[in-house]
């Protein structure tokens, strides 16, 4: 009866039910089937305890975390005249017969140009400290108002060579697709969820002025603000240790932005994606020597591999191959209570080369294998070769 009364209505009705339906599911699909290029993010926007209140006590760490990658994962253009130094003056041929794209310095601005699309963009930001790469950012408001951002097609690689950003766009076609790839509303929340401390937002929109920089305490040790909030007062409020965290608690808390292991699926956690190689956590997580540390006992206790037991996240990466060497060996050994012990005359010295590799994952990306397994150094030339010929 009512759909003869109100014909037009009722339909209207129906498609709206349906569209709403159609995007649950796409919702869905998304989060089971979680691409490697997309964390899923605890986007940071809770009240921030200044690094000087954590330098009271803690002293020593926090001057040691000044070197750290993680102090320096997020730049402001206009701040920083080393990103001026980096990108200002140079330019980059996407593809042999594609557009170039060059950056220019105007008043401490950086801007960036393609010969593909008719306008030059303001880049606000630089993403990464450096160790790996440098990737500029614009930001831009859609049309609710929400902030989204444009990343560059072309990033800075040491030792100071500009390359193509991993999954630019290389077709050479003409448009903003030239200048980087334009990220919508959530993404761009997680990806600079991954470079700050917080990250304020006011109806959809980042505070730019009010951003804290960095991957700083709070950002690893939540309810700092709690803690130091006690300890003025004279209470015993302490915080979430590190070492109660079981191993896999612990790498997944690293994993909110080197990713998970549990993001994805069966069929893209295999050893043949090169792609992986990025991702340490997920490496961590299928290896082996992870997966079996709790068979592993001496004197009632196991032993424990995470992300710290060789990575100290307050100051720079270790380089030295007997650094990582040493900790094999706390786990691999003759005694009883040990693992097998491994047989080649490396072992004294260097693990990394058969079990740990550098491998390029593009020409100017080369990241550390933590897929522990057995893998011949022909095995990261070859992939080397690839990400070469791509």
């Amino acid at each position: 009866m009512l759909f003869r009364t109100y014909p037009r209505l009722c339909f209207l009705v129906l498609c709206s039910l349906a569209v709403i339906t159609f995007w649950s599911l796409q919702t869905l699909i998304i989060a089971d089937n979680v691409d490697v290029s997309e964390p899923l993010v605890r986007v940071p926007n809770q009240q921030h305890s200044q690094k000087n209140s954590c330098a009271a006590c803690h002293q020593d760490v926090c001057d040691q975390f000044h070197s750290a990658p993680h102090s320096r994962t997020l730049f402001a253009v206009h701040q920083d005249q080393q990103i001026l130094d980096r990108f200002a003056g140079r330019s980059y041929q996407l593809t042999p017969n594609g557009p170039t794209v060059s950056f220019s310095e105007q008043d401490k601005q950086l801007w960036m140009n393609s010969e593909a699309y008719p306008d030059a963009i303001r880049v606000d930001w630089v993403f990464g400290s450096g160790e790996h790469a440098m990737t500029p950012i614009s930001l831009l408001s859609n049309p609710n108002g929400s902030t989204e951002l444009i990343e560059a097609s072309v990033s800075w690689f040491p030792p100071g060579v500009l390359g193509l950003t991993p999954g630019a766009d290389m077709t050479g076609s003409p448009g903003v697709g030239s200048l980087g790839n334009h990220v919508g509303h959530a993404t761009t929340l997680e990806c600079f969820g991954c470079h700050v401390t917080k990250l304020p937002l006011q109806n959809g929109k980042i505070v730019q002025d009010a951003i804290v920089r960095g991957v700083s305490c709070d950002r690893c040790h939540p309810g700092g603000d709690k803690h130091i909030q006690a300890i003025e007062q004279g209470t015993n409020q302490t915080m979430e240790k590190w070492s109660e965290l079981t191993p896999l608690e612990s790498i997944n808390r690293c994993g909110e932005c080197h990713r998970r292991a549990d993001q994805l699926t069966q069929t893209e956690l295999s050893p043949e994606r090169s792609v992986l190689v990025r991702f340490a956590s997920v490496g961590i997580a299928m290896s082996r020597c992870f997966l079996q540390q709790e068979d592993l006992k001496a004197d009632g206790q196991t032993f424990r591999l995470d992300c710290l037991t060789c990575h100290d996240p307050h100051k720079p990466a270790e380089k030295s191959p007997e650094h990582y060497t040493s900790k094999c060996n706390h786990c691999h050994g003759p005694e009883k209570s040990q693992a097998t012990e491994c047989s080649s005359e490396l072992t004294s010295g260097d693990c990394l080369t058969c079990h740990m590799p550098a491998v390029n994952i593009t020409e100017n990306l080369r990241f550390t294998d933590h897929w522990i397994r057995l893998r011949s150094p022909a095995d990261s030339q070859s992939e080397d070769k690839k990400s070469q010929s791509k």
